[in-house]
């Protein structure tokens, strides 16, 4: 069943993720990874991806590469698009302009890094919706936002499960070894109680290869969604645990993508039902 959104929880909605959005920008600027914080990059990664090639072909990134004040403009104005998307929820310019500044902002940040950012790349599918102004069409998209969602952390797990590495029995040490490795370079580092903890797990190879089957059970999980809306809310709790499991063994945080289960939330008890 698709909950039909009114005007009212449409505007409450917006203000949430474009709220959200602006939060996270805000992380990304006091952790130096806005463009203009970027010190002019001279190496860029696009593999095969043509959304990315596309992006640089319109030269945009060699601009704001080459020019500061370009760079801090573009900043500025994806902040200032995102603040007044809560502001103004009703305007659909803003949601629009705060989307393709977006990603564009993730497209040059994960080109520049070499590395595909995957903390907030998926944030632009939440976006879309937004960019519609028919209740109708916002509706409909946003009941199929839900699937992606499910889709993504559902292929997830399937994909270990393909590749067999969940039954590895040294794949979960690797993951904790790799991840820990920058820290423990750093000369007179020394881990707190948790992290040291944490790394311990990887000299019991059967307790490390359990986490990694719950942490893909939990993945996998998410199937339940393409089915029936009944398990929902817990499919909320299993994401953020999931979650906070990563960010505590592998020092993988994907806090910033939280607001994605917001898709998961009962509207027709938060809002009042509008039906057509």
């Amino acid at each position: 069943m698709i909950h039909y959104f009114d005007d009212i929880s449409k505007r409450r909605l917006t203000r949430w993720v474009f709220g959200w959005l602006f939060l996270v920008l805000l992380y990304q600027w006091s952790a130096d990874l806005m463009i203009s914080q970027l010190e002019s990059p001279v190496l860029l990664r696009v593999d095969l991806d043509l959304t990315y090639w596309f992006v640089h072909l319109t030269g945009i990134g060699e601009l704001l590469r080459s020019s500061y004040k370009a760079a801090l403009s573009f900043d500025l104005l994806l902040m200032i698009f995102c603040i007044t998307a809560v502001v103004f929820p009703k305007r659909i310019i803003f949601p629009i302009l705060a989307g393709v500044f977006f990603l564009v902002y993730c497209v040059l940040l994960n080109s520049y890094q070499c590395w595909h950012y995957h903390n907030l790349i998926t944030l632009i599918l939440l976006v879309i919706p937004f960019c519609f102004r028919s209740l109708k069409t916002f509706s409909l998209l946003f009941a199929g936002l839900r699937y992606a969602v499910a889709y993504i952390y559902a292929s997830a797990a399937i994909w270990k499960l393909f590749r067999g590495s969940v039954f590895n029995e040294g794949q979960m040490k690797w993951l904790i070894e790799h991840n820990y490795v920058d820290r423990l370079a750093v000369q007179g580092y020394e881990m707190n109680f948790l992290e040291n903890m944490m790394f311990q797990l990887s000299n019991y190879s059967t307790l490390s290869s359990i986490a990694l089957i719950i942490g893909v059970a939990m993945e996998l999980s998410f199937l339940v969604a393409f089915f029936t809306r009944k398990f929902d809310r817990y499919l909320i709790i299993i994401g953020v645990v999931f979650h906070l499991i990563t960010a505590v063994l592998v020092d993988v945080s994907f806090l910033q993508l939280w607001i994605l289960f917001v898709v998961f939330l009962p509207f027709e008890k938060i809002f009042k039902p509008l039906k057509y």
